[in-house]
């Protein structure tokens, strides 16, 4: 009698989601089911490293501790982080919505963890992965994805594997400039993409309508900036028709689309996944005003009818994607040892 084949069971992973105003974790079982979720808020430990390492380590072991689970019972972390990273030094080289810069993040929760192992990557890459694994690109062997929020990060998957460049900066896609001398970006430089489109952004077109003297439900929201703009507020007067909402949000899908459909024309993809948390605040409505656009800009007309969707993994895609991150790594370490004593 032939015998069913028999699955390893995945490791237990810590997967966290790191982001400019909060933090997300969870414990992810061995079935990629999320088994518990931390969330904290991260704004106030801007440019203050040490403190939000602190509170990276305590929302770890909250979320093994929520999911029942010892901490040495868990395999590995891995933490998905919003900016620049060189992966063979686990160094973040620039965050800037953190404040991080030449920063030995691993090594720092490597330490604070009681040396578990911890695994980094930028926190799109990590929701891409997620996404073309679990969610919206499953079974695409070619994808882009921009998730927009806080900032705008950007993943390449080509023949199913993540594409990262000849030295891992391959993905920038919100550092993209788009208007020369544009407004002023969190990396330095002007016209960025995620200077015009990221919720900040949308949040200084509002304040600039308000100054202007343009009535908006969101009048309390942008008098003292992009903080208190929150993506839920912005799904809320675009829903009561408010038309200054509706104006700069239309503003950030339309630069959205003008990057995507250039990236389209450079690489021609299966599909283009759009998520973040304006994307899943604002639904399908902000992916067909980025999709017009897109369409508008793209060449081929065989190409031009191509999917333009949104995410489907909501908050849990960086977490995933995180954990997805942590066991790959882990297994190639793994792999690595055992072939070093063959």
């Amino acid at each position: 009698m032939e015998q069913e084949p028999t699955h390893t069971p995945q490791p237990l992973v810590v997967g966290v989601d790191l982001g400019g105003t909060k933090v997300l974790a969870g414990v992810v079982g061995w079935d990629t089911s999320v088994l518990s979720r931390v969330k904290r808020k991260t704004a106030r430990h801007k440019d203050q490293p040490a403190a939000l390492l602190d509170l990276l380590a305590e929302v770890i072991h909250s979320a093994a501790e929520q999911a029942g689970q010892a901490l040495d019972a868990i395999a590995a972390v891995g933490v998905g982080v919003p900016g620049s990273l060189d992966l063979d030094r686990s160094v973040v080289l620039v965050a800037p919505n953190l404040g991080w810069k030449n920063l030995p993040a691993r090594a720092e929760l490597h330490q604070r963890l009681g040396g578990l192992p911890v695994f980094l990557d930028n926190d799109v890459r990590c929701a891409a992965l997620a996404e073309h694994a679990l969610g919206a690109g499953a079974g695409r062997r070619s994808m882009v994805a921009i998730f927009v929020g806080t900032g705008i990060g950007g993943a390449l998957i080509e023949d199913g594997q993540l594409v990262r460049g000849t030295r891992g900066g391959a993905g920038e896609i919100g550092h993209m400039v788009l208007r020369a001398k544009g407004p002023r970006c969190s990396c330095g430089r002007r016209g960025c993409l995620e200077a015009l489109a990221a919720r900040p952004a949308v949040a200084r077109f509002v304040a600039k309508q308000i100054r202007k003297g343009k009535k908006t439900t969101l009048m309390h929201a942008s008098s003292s900036g992009a903080p208190q703009l929150t993506s839920g507020k912005l799904r809320e007067a675009v829903r009561q028709g408010d038309r200054v909402a509706i104006r700069a949000v239309r503003r950030s899908a339309c630069y959205v689309g003008l990057a995507a459909g250039g990236l389209v024309n450079l690489l021609d993809p299966e599909l283009v996944v759009l998520g973040g948390g304006v994307v899943d605040a604002l639904g399908q409505q902000y992916v067909d005003w980025a999709a017009g656009r897109a369409r508008a800009q793209i060449l081929a007309e065989r190409t031009r009818h191509l999917p333009i969707v949104a995410a489907k993994l909501g908050d849990d895609a960086g977490l995933l994607g995180a954990a997805l991150a942590a066991r790959h790594c882990l297994q190639a370490a793994r792999q690595a040892v055992a072939a070093a004593g063959d």
